[in-house]
This record gives C-alpha cells, sequence and structure tokens, in this order.
C-alpha cells in the first residue's frame, strides 16, 4: 500500500487585513482567484505522484465558501481526492478540524499544512518539505530574514525603545508549508486544543510539545496575501514568472 501524504489548507480566515468586499483568498492576482493558485500549484506535486506518496487533500473553509470551492475544485481539479471541513474561531482550531477530517492515515503518513493565501509556493518548496520528512520528524519551509531586527521595551508613554540588535544569521521566517509525521500532529493539535494552547504557527506547536523543527528551503517570493498591496505584489511576481493567463485545467 503507498504511504499518504495529506495537504492540509487553511481556508477559513476572515481577512479583516483586506478591507471590505470580496474575500481575500478569492480576490484574482492575474486573472486567477488566490485559492486557485494555491490549490493549483498543490495540485502539480499529486499529479506527478512526487516520492510515490499516495496525495490527499483536506480544505478547511467557511460556511460562506464552502459550496463555491467545492464547485470550482470540481471543475478544475477533478482527479484529486479532497475532502471538505469547516474552520474554527483560530487557525489552531482550524487545523485541528482539517486533521479530524483525516481519514485512513497510518501514523508514519505525512501531513503537509500550507496556507491558502500563500499562493506563489512552488513545487520545489513543496518537495523540499516532503524531502525533509524523510530524516527528521518535523520540518517547514523557510528563508532567512533579511532585515536587521530590533530588540525594544515598550514604555508606559507609549513609546518603544530599542534595547538591542540581536544577530540577524540567526533568525529564519517561518512559511509553509510545514510537514510532520500523522501521529505527531495529531498529538501536538490534540493537546493544544485540550490545553487551549493557540499558535498562528504549526512548528510552534511542535517545538512547545519537545520535538525538533528542522528548515527546509524557502523563498521569499512565498508571501501570504494579507493586504491589498500584497495582490499588487502578488501580480507582479506571477508576470514575472510568465504565468499571467487566466486559470487554466
Amino acid at each position: 500500500m503507498d504511504r499518504k501524504c495529506f495537504f492540509l489548507i487553511p481556508a477559513a480566515g476572515s481577512g479583516t487585513r483586506m478591507g471590505a468586499g470580496q474575500p481575500k483568498l478569492m480576490r484574482n492576482v492575474e486573472g486567477c482567484p488566490v485559492i486557485l493558485r494555491t490549490l493549483g500549484a498543490v495540485a502539480d506535486v499529486c499529479r506527478c505522484n512526487y516520492a510515490g506518496l499516495d496525495y490527499r487533500l483536506v480544505l478547511i473553509t467557511t460556511h460562506d465558501l464552502i459550496n463555491i470551492l467545492k464547485a470550482m475544485c470540481s471543475e478544475y481539479f477533478p482527479d484529486l481526492d479532497i475532502e471538505y471541513t469547516l474552520g474554527g474561531d483560530t487557525r489552531t482550531e482550524s487545523v485541528h478540524n482539517g486533521i479530524r477530517a483525516i481519514t485512513g492515515a497510518a501514523n508514519d503518513d505525512l501531513v503537509l499544512v500550507h496556507d491558502g493565501a500563500r499562493c506563489l509556493v512552488t513545487a520545489d518548496e513543496i518537495t523540499a518539505c516532503i524531502d525533509g520528512l524523510k530524516d527528521h520528524t518535523v520540518c517547514a519551509s523557510a528563508v532567512p530574514v533579511k532585515n536587521t531586527l530590533k530588540e525594544v521595551e515598550l514604555l508606559p508613554s507609549g513609546e518603544v525603545r530599542v534595547t538591542g540588535t540581536p544577530d540577524r544569521s540567526r533568525f529564519y521566517e517561518i512559511l509553509t508549508p510545514q510537514g510532520f509525521r500523522y501521529r505527531d500532529i495529531i498529538m501536538c493539535y490534540g493537546r493544544a486544543v485540550r490545553e487551549g494552547m493557540s499558535a498562528t504557527d504549526d512548528t510552534a506547536l511542535a517545538a512547545a510539545y519537545g520535538l525538533d523543527v528542522y528548515l527546509t528551503k524557502g523563498l521569499y517570493s512565498n508571501l501570504k496575501i494579507t493586504t491589498p498591496e500584497d495582490i499588487a505584489i502578488a501580480s507582479e511576481i506571477v508576470r514575472s514568472r510568465g504565468d499571467s493567463e487566466p486559470f487554466s485545467d
């Protein structure tokens, strides 16, 4: 029996920083909705049967979007094995719901969590995370921090005082995908929900519960669509890749 790899795609965020109007996952980036670009990148890996794995997807979304996404995926990804579930009030609850929607998983099967709003992820980043799980329990895509960082103190006056300048070579910006063995991610999120712990990053839970986390090579272009400015930046990146045509199967 083929080893399985489950992609959990959180697509249930409120998108409040995007402003009023269309949900951020449905905003167009060069003729294609954000979420379809994200799923298209994942589909490329699934369809080539990378590493001989049996790929399955769990799309975690909202009441408002679930039927729309089912229709879209039926049109553009009829060949993929996709389950749908509703998200929770926090990212931690949403990912936990996605884990609970997984069926037929063995302890050593792989689970990759990838933000639905990171629509510029490449197949190379995804496969690097999969490869990282050959030797490590938990791994995640990341890039070195480029800007100078400052440690600060928030004063009662509301001012911000600099207290130090850490060596930026010791810091990485975490991205997604983030990969686990099934037994480990179910342990992390089960404990987090029971203990009322919340995190915006899956590997933060892994580290909190004693698992070593390793980083795999990411790209600076793998940005998360959060604000209207991100749409403009993503559109420019897509144009530079020569992928500006409307989405097609």
